[in-house]
């Protein structure tokens, strides 16, 4: 009786092992990027579900705003049609109603940006030339435009918060594109 010593190798050259290898490392490199892209779209389900907080409660706020009740932070109330500047009324800055928000007492003090746990969880603008931006919220104003579309311009710090103002809230992905979550009106 003869013997198969060849086994499952015995025909293979030098060529097609290393091609066996090669395919090997690519299955593997695909299996680990695949892994590292599915943890980033988690954390990104997370930023829009936190957002979707965000513009739920800021609807919450404006109700209570409407129907007078005491609302905080106090640095978001904004500035009334009726209010009389010359006798002092004052409107609150943005920058000063988002520091409130996200700060160690405000309502989204848990909240941080997943994807750049470093760098703030809001950004002005999602910019590529800054690169902590990514996974941060947006918050821009929409100006209505009776003709079209409305207008969309970033909520700068010194930005006034005015009654009837209409906000978007968007977060930046990986890619440094908007994905838009909600509008709300204060």
């Amino acid at each position: 009786m003869k013997k198969n010593t060849q086994g499952i190798f015995g025909g293979m050259k030098f060529s097609d092992f290393v091609f066996l290898g090669v395919l090997i490392a690519n299955l593997m490199l695909v299996g680990y990027l695949g892994l590292d892209d599915y943890q980033r779209a988690t954390k990104l389900s997370q930023i829009q579900d936190n957002g979707e907080e965000i513009v739920s409660w800021f609807e919450d706020f404006s109700q209570k705003l409407e129907s007078k009740e005491e609302v905080t932070p106090a640095a978001c109330v904004p500035l009334g049609k009726e209010a009389d500047v010359t006798k002092g009324a004052k409107a609150n800055a943005w920058k000063s109603c988002a520091e409130s928000l996200f700060a160690g007492n405000g309502p989204f003090k848990a909240y941080t940006n997943l994807l750049m746990p470093k760098d703030p969880v809001y950004a002005q603008k999602c910019d590529k030339q800054n690169l902590g931006s990514s996974g941060a919220f947006i918050f821009e104003k929409l100006i209505i435009n009776p003709a079209g579309p409305p207008g969309v311009a970033p909520m700068g710090a010194g930005e006034l918060i005015v009654e009837d103002m209409n906000i978007r809230l968007s977060v930046c992905d990986t890619g440094y594109y908007l994905i838009k979550i909600g509008e709300f009106k204060l």
